[in-house]
């Protein structure tokens, strides 16, 4: 007898979008927020121009490597797994950026 237990819906590997990843949905919600984001960090290039392109660079780079799962990779639970944490680190890059932005914008210059 094995010890079979139901999937916890609450899990992110539970999820349908994890277990049956469909590429281009994947694709086209980090492109989305990639696209979002390198518009919001290129206005603040004349605020402080090293965190805008750190931040353009990494959503570049995240953005390449969920296209490089997306295209390289086979259609399973793991690959899905790793478009949500390439995701989840997307949001996180983006959203630790453009707080560094605002908290430089706000600063008096020295």
């Amino acid at each position: 007898m094995t010890d079979r237990r139901p999937l916890d819906p609450t899990r992110v590997t539970a999820q349908k979008a994890v277990r049956e990843p469909n590429v281009r949905v994947w694709l086209v919600a980090s492109g989305i927020l990639a696209v979002i984001a390198i518009v919001l960090f290129a206005f603040s290039i004349p605020i402080v121009a090293a965190w805008a392109w750190i931040g353009i660079a990494f959503q570049v780079a995240i953005f390449a490597a969920l296209l490089a799962n997306g295209l390289g990779g086979r259609r399973t639970a793991y690959q899905g797994y790793i478009f949500a944490v390439l995701m989840c680190v997307q949001a996180a890059v983006a959203l630790l950026v453009i707080v560094v932005i605002a908290i430089a914008a706000w600063m008096p210059p020295v």
